[in-house]
């Protein structure tokens, strides 16, 4: 159940992840193989022209054609097809196996303003290892239920250059922030749910467990603090994910700009040669279904940084 990148990754080995060559097989075969598996697991299967796509590509190329080519074809393809889609080189993609693309393994920071706003800022984050991610989710739950304890009016969280990354390690740190239950869906291109996001639920003797084995323990606030989530264009992919795992929550409100529009899960398989095509395959939506896969709008609208933090301050006294 676990995720990544700009986005959100489902790694479906489809192939096998040896490092079979790209020569082991024809240009012609490899671009046949790539698009089998854009055109089923692509949330536009339904409403673009694969089959025009390919002959493109196919027409560019021969036995000849550098394998460099070929994948720049493929990701300016998949590209056009979704903005959201991208390819990863074996390279890329051990780097973050291996927690290398996160340069700042904690890129998050908290603290009290005036004496009684809890602030928390949290930028994305890039990686699948369990080691950077665990310690993610730790210090990050670490740093809210310090602030919790200095029993602040309210709180901000700011999601203004989180550009996206693996959710999982944000969503289990802010975990007794957005409490109990689902939190968001991921939904396929005919209407069905995928997956369900959710830091915690109640099993079947009403006990709380852990959804996201990131954390050693489940905590949740039993107080329902006013909570202002920043957003702006930035707030990307995962980020808005996050976004939505706010929306509609009591006494919560979105402030900002509308976030940048790819609001979406993504489908990573290998290719015989390990690179990974990564297609975007649902959308996300919040815990009452809403989400089209387009921006997200803020509920008070302010392009002005000097001016936002006074807009979330004003907020919180007024609804606390």
């Amino acid at each position: 159940m676990k995720q990544l990148l700009f986005l959100t990754i489902s790694i479906i080995p489809f192939f096998a992840c040896s490092p079979n060559k790209h020569n082991d097989i024809s240009n012609t075969e490899y671009v046949k193989i790539a698009f089998d598996s854009i055109g089923f697991y692509s949330l536009h299967k339904n409403t673009y022209n694969f089959d025009s796509l390919e002959i493109t590509i196919l027409e560019q190329i021969n036995d000849s054609t550098k394998a460099e080519h070929i994948i720049e074809l493929l990701n300016n393809a998949i590209n056009e097809i979704d903005i959201h889609s991208y390819i990863l080189r074996k390279s890329e993609f051990k780097k973050l196996e291996t927690g290398k693309s996160q340069i700042d393994p904690f890129p998050f920071q908290g603290e009290i303003i005036y004496g009684k706003y809890a602030m928390v800022s949290i930028d994305g984050f890039l990686g699948v290892d369990s080691t950077s991610s665990d310690n993610y989710a730790d210090s990050l739950q670490n740093l809210i239920l310090n602030l919790h304890l200095k029993k602040p009016m309210g709180w901000i969280i700011d999601l203004r250059n989180n550009t996206g990354g693996w959710e999982y390690p944000m969503i289990a740190g802010l975990g007794p922030i957005l409490g109990e239950g689902i939190l968001a869906y991921e939904v396929n291109r005919d209407g069905k749910i995928e997956n369900e996001y959710s830091y915690a639920k109640l099993n079947k003797k009403s006990i709380l467990t852990k959804q996201i084995e990131l954390i050693d323990s489940v905590v949740i606030f039993n107080e329902k603090p006013s909570i202002v989530v920043l957003i702006g264009n930035e707030t990307g992919s995962a980020g808005e994910l996050l976004t939505l795992c706010f929306l509609d929550n009591p006494n919560t409100i979105l402030l900002g700009t509308p976030t940048n529009g790819v609001p979406t899960g993504i489908a990573g398989f290998f290719m015989p040669d390990s690179t990974m095509i990564c297609v975007t395959s649902s959308v996300f939506k919040n815990r009452n279904m809403k989400g089209n896969g387009k921006p997200i709008q803020p509920y008070i609208y302010e392009s002005d940084n000097t001016e936002i933090l006074s807009r979330a301050y004003k907020w919180i006294d007024e609804n606390r």
